[in-house]
């Protein structure tokens, strides 16, 4: 097995010296990553270290390295390869600009260097260089004035990063300290820097060399205010356990995030908003923090699951008791300050306080619980529009069961929502830790809401006891087919071609251009989920059809200032010469994207429907791609491969999910039916569940 990688020693100094990225590619280690905000673009500072020195890297805007940091692709302790970087020099001073680094993956823990063992990299202009251990000592004597500033000016990334720039964030300490740098351009950003210390006065050590320790690198404050209670004895932290409405403002916080919530966006009297949510722990104890407005822009994709950071800049309000535990939780907007931290093991991870599931019937609506049980049923995910907002929206439900309760086994239905039910590692027959569950009721029966974390198959003791009590249980007693909601599960009831018609006789007319949504007027759409086999599908036409690669606004709302997000065009394109194909749009492209679009028969015991199938369903039936389709379609000697093709779809019985509605075609009105999704029929399945249906009828008669 190949040995773990590491950073390359010396090679910050090697750069420095003269080597460029053509003829040397080093191994750096990400040390910490801070956001610059300035007036007109965003920038960001990246720590790196090559296990003897560190320095402070930028990813100017359009680099691929920028592009990175904001997906989280760049983390604290990743060990990557820089591939393209320049050093450049203005006033005497030498910078680093890292363009593309790839991301090898993350530092051992083991080969970390720790900071106080790391030296800064001081550096006057390009080519010089500390060398190990040496540390630059300047006559305080001979230092500049440094002039009296506001402690609390340069306390926030977004306020250094605009008024002093990179300069002020990390001053360079100087070879010659009784000359005074120029004033020039700076790469990072702002005009030239007034002062050399992030808060406080100057002192005898505040001017010529600074002391080279890695906090104090990354920009993080040498004084800070007194806070109340224990922060003094904490480092200058706030311990979680003494957080209060009357907390003094300026306090920071050092805790581990231990869950992160997905972007939520609301609408109210003041307009569209978005937040996201997150509980951060330390060894005092837990508290939730919400993100709201730009703060969700500015650092949903830079907080990480696990990562250790400092807090500062929220507020703090009492707690909801419908939906936060504890009695206080943190706001935070987007002067909010959160930087990483080297990562602290007397910080705690995720832990839980689990409840039996017995108890979820007793527990009010809306109360967040943790949970230990075993996924003993897995639905399908599905997507359905929501009828109070008219979204669309995707949920999946799990059954889950423990030892719990008088008849020594609990069931519990979970729902999953959102990008959470698209995972794909729900296993049945696997445990399942799960954080802050919500209780929720639907037809008078309590179940649980997508949790904050969840964990499958966890490497736990109590997870493996678990496991063994399940197994063991369902040698005696197996479990039954169905549960609580039963078959029907997340899937809904199936119904046939006969009833879904007429269900659909009662469907309200489709909306007129400009319309809004009326939630007390008729349903305009029904979805049904059918069991037919595919009968015939026309070939009077290629089932598919050039489309438009073109990008447009997405219809999706997005805040104030925002710009507005993308999609594919998809519009059909008509060829107006070689290499020219244009849409309705007016967008010309030199090469169309073919995308399904076909009706196919269906048919069950009752009645055949047509229904139209779209692409990303189609191509589950056809087994290719549409643009291997329309290639297969338009070469004469493919005849028979493309015949293949075709008797693939047809007598397939599969499992529909259909979206019903009225549309206006010829000024007459008539029920459209439109594919969601559809899955092949496992036969074994099939029988059980039919065989269900049997012993369901029979005792429903012996009943009456």
């Amino acid at each position: 097995m190949a040995a773990p990688q590491s950073p390359t020693p010396g090679a910050i100094s090697r750069i420095f010296a003269g080597l460029s990225h053509t003829e040397f590619q080093p191994l750096l280690e990400v040390r910490n990553v801070k956001r610059l905000q300035l007036e007109t673009e965003i920038r960001y500072a990246v720590a790196v270290t090559d296990g003897q020195s560190v320095v402070k890297a930028l990813a100017l805007p359009g680099s691929a390295l920028k592009e990175k940091v904001e997906a989280g692709q760049i983390f604290v302790h990743a060990l990557i390869r820089a591939t393209e970087f320049r050093v450049e020099e203005i006033n005497g001073q030498a910078f680093l600009l890292l363009f593309q680094a790839d991301v090898l993956g993350p530092v051992p823990e083991e080969l970390r260097v720790p900071s106080d063992r790391l030296q800064k990299h001081m550096n006057a202009r390009t080519g010089a260089h500390a060398e190990s251990g040496l540390q630059t000592q300047a006559d305080p004597s001979l230092a500049p004035a440094q002039p009296r500033s506001d402690a609390g000016s340069c306390t926030t990334p977004e306020k250094r990063g605009a008024q002093a720039g990179f300069a002020e964030q990390t001053p360079l300490p100087q070879p010659a300290p009784a000359r005074a740098p120029a004033a020039g351009v700076n790469p990072y950003g702002g005009p030239p820097a007034a002062c050399q210390q992030l808060g406080g006065t100057a002192g005898p050590g505040a001017a010529g060399g600074r002391s080279s320790t890695i906090s104090d690198f990354f920009g993080r404050q040498p004084v800070v205010p007194r806070a109340p209670g224990g922060a003094s004895a904490n480092g200058g932290f706030l311990p979680i356990q003494e957080i209060s409405p009357y907390t003094n403002g300026r306090w920071r916080l050092k805790a581990r995030v231990i869950t992160k919530s997905d972007i939520r966006r609301f609408s109210n009297a003041r307009g569209e908003g978005q937040l996201f949510k997150i509980d951060i722990a330390d060894k005092t104890g837990e508290i939730s923090a919400t993100f709201f407005g730009k703060a969700v822009d500015t650092f949903y994709n830079t907080i990480r699951q696990g990562q250790v950071y400092c807090f500062s800049r929220g507020h703090v309000r009492p707690a909801n008791p419908r939906f936060d535990r504890g009695e206080h939780v943190l706001t935070f907007e987007e002067q909010a300050v959160i930087e990483a931290m080297e990562d602290d093991r007397e910080l705690p991870g995720v832990t839980y306080d689990f409840r039996p599931l017995c108890s979820v019937p007793e527990t009010p609506v809306n109360t967040l619980i943790d949970v230990q049980a075993m996924i003993c049923m897995v639905q399908e995910p599905f997507s359905f529009t929501a009828k109070t907002s008219n979204r669309e929206m995707v949920k999946r439900e799990v059954g889950l069961w423990d030892p719990s309760g008088p008849e020594g086994a609990s069931f519990v239905n979970l729902t999953m929502w959102g990008e959470k039910a698209l995972a794909e590692d729900f296993v049945q027959g696997a445990p399942v830790f799960l954080k802050a569950a919500r209780v929720q009721e639907w037809n008078n029966q309590k179940d649980l809401s997508s949790p904050a974390v969840y964990e499958v198959n966890p490497d736990d003791p109590r997870a493996f006891a678990l496991k063994a009590k399940f197994e063991e249980h369902q040698k005696t007693r197996p479990l039954p087919m169905t549960m609580s909601r039963g078959a029907q599960g997340a899937a809904g009831a199936r119904k046939s071609v006969q009833s879904c018609r007429d269900e659909d006789l009662h469907l309200g007319p489709p909306p007129l251009p400009g319309q809004g949504f009326d939630p007390n007027g008729p349903r305009t759409i029904h979805r049904h989920f059918v069991l037919g086999t595919v009968t015939n599908v026309p070939y009077d036409r290629m089932p598919c059809y050039p489309s438009c690669p073109g990008l447009v606004d997405s219809s999706r709302a997005t805040q104030p200032g925002q710009a507005p997000e993308k999609r594919a065009c998809q519009k059909k394109v008509t060829q107006e010469g070689p290499g020219i194909w244009r849409c309705a749009n007016g967008h010309i492209c030199q090469q169309p994207v073919f995308r399904y679009l076909c009706k196919m028969q269906v048919m069950d015991h009752t009645d055949h429907m047509e229904v139209n199938v779209y692409d990303n369903v189609a191509k589950q039936f056809f087994g290719v791609e549409a643009q291997e389709y329309a290639r297969l379609y338009e070469d004469p000697e493919q005849e028979l491969q493309l015949a293949q093709i075709n008797r693939r779809v047809l007598w397939k019985r599969v499992l529909l999910k259909l979206r019903a509605s009225k549309e206006v075609w010829q000024e007459a009105e008539r029920i459209r039916y439109n594919v969601d999704d559809a899955s092949g029929v496992v036969v074994a399945k099939e029988a059980r569940h039919m065989l269900a249906e049997v012993k369901s009828a029979l005792a429903a008669e012996q009943a009456s």
